[in-house]
């Protein structure tokens, strides 16, 4: 009988692991974080902020719960410090989101990102963002229609297969990942407060070496996802006489090759538009041929804008080295590489109710 109930407990203790138990106390006796903040603070010491979530009674789909902090000279004395705030334990395994604020982003997000890695609970789906502001602040703001930002935040990740706003999505494991990686550039979306409402995509931040190497804007943000490979229906505006028709990508591909003897990237990008705003519903082919040609000169402009602004802050955000090292080069280095780029459009004659 003893054997038997030490099997039944046994396969108890395994449920619980399975089930993503930290250990055997009782959920009632954890935090709910659905959001985690990083700042290095100019006084040299840390604050670190937990956004905690309690979805509202009565089937509304708004949220509470309440902003706790803590500060130290260390990472781990922070979080030890905002302990004492708490009436309940700190799981990180209920946290999606984790944000930095700038002074963490410029000099310190390694720091940051060994620590998710080093914390076995923590859920490797999730996401991790920067802020220009601080990450304190951000969380603390109110959300207008969710009640928390940790929540907007959390869907702006996962109810989006396709990025509207630019940027980049990518789970912690990855992130953490190219952490390991000194050689290789991270890229961060980037969010900030919105007014009295909410808080918006501003971009990407690329960082290399745990250094915050540049600030992307939401556009370039676009473009940095057309060298990427990554899907998004971006409208692409413009320049006069055209800037009356607005086009948006349905789809884009770009292939990329290196030179070593040059030590030249080669970009050829391919990229099917519709036309997105237009005087008239009746767009014959000698316009589309015209709309093609203007859309190919305006993403080849912003392609070759953005490279140079990769190459003067050293952030190879479009990952060319790797590039550069399927072709037997493994001393690749951006700011003295030459770059070509080549765009082929189709524009068609289609009208999107899409938004």
């Amino acid at each position: 009988m003893r054997a038997r109930r030490l099997g039944l407990l046994a396969l108890l203790l395994g449920a619980l692991l399975l089930a993503g138990c930290w250990d055997v106390h009782d959920i009632s006796d954890r935090t709910p974080i659905i959001a985690m903040g990083f700042d290095y603070l100019p006084s040299g010491t840390w604050r670190v902020t937990i956004s905690d979530a309690v979805l509202a009674q009565g089937g509304a789909a708004t949220y509470s719960g309440a902003v706790h902090s803590g500060d130290g000279p260390t990472l781990t004395e922070a979080v030890e410090d905002l302990r004492t705030h708490l009436a309940r334990r700190i799981y990180l395994g209920s946290c999606k989101v984790y944000v930095l604020g700038l002074g963490a982003l410029q000099n310190h997000s390694t720091e940051v990102l060994r620590l998710l890695l080093e914390r076995s609970e923590v859920d490797k789906t999730g996401f991790v963002l920067g802020t220009r502001s601080t990450a304190e602040a951000l969380l603390a703001k109110p959300d207008g229609v969710l009640g928390l930002t940790g929540v907007r935040l959390l869907k702006e990740f996962e109810s989006e297969m396709e990025s509207r706003d630019g940027h980049i999505k990518e789970p912690i494991w990855k992130t953490v990942w190219g952490a390991l990686d000194t050689g290789d550039t991270l890229r961060l979306p980037m969010f900030d407060a919105l007014g009295a409402t909410s808080v918006k995509a501003s971009g990407t931040a690329l960082v290399s070496g745990g250094q915050l190497r540049a600030l992307l804007g939401r556009e370039e943000s676009v473009d940095l996802r057309w060298l990427l490979n990554l899907p998004g229906r971006n409208v692409v505006p413009l320049n006069p006489p055209w800037s009356q028709y607005e086009l948006k990508t349905t789809s884009t591909n770009a292939t990329t090759t290196y030179d070593a003897r040059t030590r030249q990237i080669s970009v050829r990008l391919s990229a099917a538009l519709e036309v997105y705003s237009a005087p008239s519903l009746e767009l014959p082919e000698s316009l589309l041929k015209q709309l093609s040609q203007a859309a190919a000169e305006t993403m080849t402009q912003r392609i070759l804008t953005l490279t140079r602004k990769m190459q003067q802050a050293d952030a190879d955000g479009a990952l060319w080295h790797n590039t550069a090292m399927r072709a037997g080069h493994f001393d690749f280095d951006i700011r003295h590489t030459s770059v070509s780029v080549q765009v082929q459009t189709r524009v068609a004659p289609q009208f999107s109710p899409s938004a």
